[in-house]
């Protein structure tokens, strides 16, 4: 479980084995195959960061479900949250790393 802020707001984020079939449920995409595709894209790049948007979002809303659903009410209403997606990008850093942190066998942030 960890903290993460997007758009000042701060949402409890928990990534498990689980977060793959969510997120398989929740967007009809593979979750391995769209962390591969966030951890080998360069995040400083804005253009690129455009490019990964969508599946970057859609992870962070799954682990936020997984932590506690009652922090937003579905997919559409947290992406209109999100007033300023790249005033701070240290949230997808953040994001991604808590994300494969089931899958590579480091501890999880707290």
């Amino acid at each position: 479980m960890k903290i993460i802020k997007i758009s000042g707001k701060e949402y409890e984020m928990k990534a498990s084995a689980y977060t793959q079939f969510a997120y398989k449920n929740e967007t009809g995409r593979s979750f391995l195959k769209d962390i591969k595709m966030l951890t080998q894209a360069d995040i400083k790049d804005i253009e690129v960061i455009y490019d990964i948007l969508e599946p970057l979002l859609d992870v962070a809303y799954v682990m936020i479900k997984e932590a506690n659903p009652d922090q937003v009410n579905n997919r559409d209403d947290f992406y209109k949250s999100i007033d300023k997606l790249f005033d701070d990008v240290k949230w997808i850093e953040e994001v991604i790393n808590l994300a494969i942190s089931p899958l590579s066998g480091t501890p999880k942030a707290s």
